[in-house]
């Protein structure tokens, strides 16, 4: 069975894995870092404008998204922002998936949010389908380059 749900300081560990197996597949620039990942995941738990949100089936965590709600910095436009999205490669593009993405967007509307913001990192899938499919529309690219 499938449930979404708010994680608690006890998903920190399962959450770091799934983070340790999606930093595989990013580009180098998102470097792993445990101790940094693992007190991000526990204080975007903690804090009052953040909050992780969990996929779960059969009572193990398959997905997480970190999400923050604030405003923009040159207006009072209040964004709910995902700051990252790991879900295990077996549940991507799935029923799950998908949930996970629903439930955030409720948690934006619970959150008083004017829009949303969700990220697509190139090198491992393309979300832009998604992403529109559900009323999403591009209004920025971001470029790296290595200094």
């Amino acid at each position: 069975m499938i449930n979404i749900r708010k994680a608690t300081e006890e998903d920190v560990f399962d959450i770091l894995v799934l983070a340790r197996e999606f930093s595989r597949e990013a580009p180098k620039s998102h470097k792993w870092n445990k101790d940094k990942t693992e007190q991000f995941i526990l204080s975007s738990i903690l804090n009052s404008v953040s909050d992780v949100l969990v996929l779960e089936e059969d009572d193990e965590v398959k997905g997480a998204l970190v999400c923050a709600v604030h405003e923009m910095y040159m207006s009072a436009t209040v964004l709910a922002t995902e700051l990252a999205w790991f879900v295990s490669k077996d549940y991507r593009g799935k029923k799950g998936s998908l949930l996970l993405l629903k439930y955030f967007e409720e948690w934006a509307k619970l959150n008083n949010a004017d829009y949303m913001v969700m990220s697509d990192i190139e090198s491992i899938s393309s979300l832009e389908k998604l992403y529109v499919r559900r009323g999403y529309k591009r209004t920025e690219s971001t470029y790296m380059k290595e200094v």
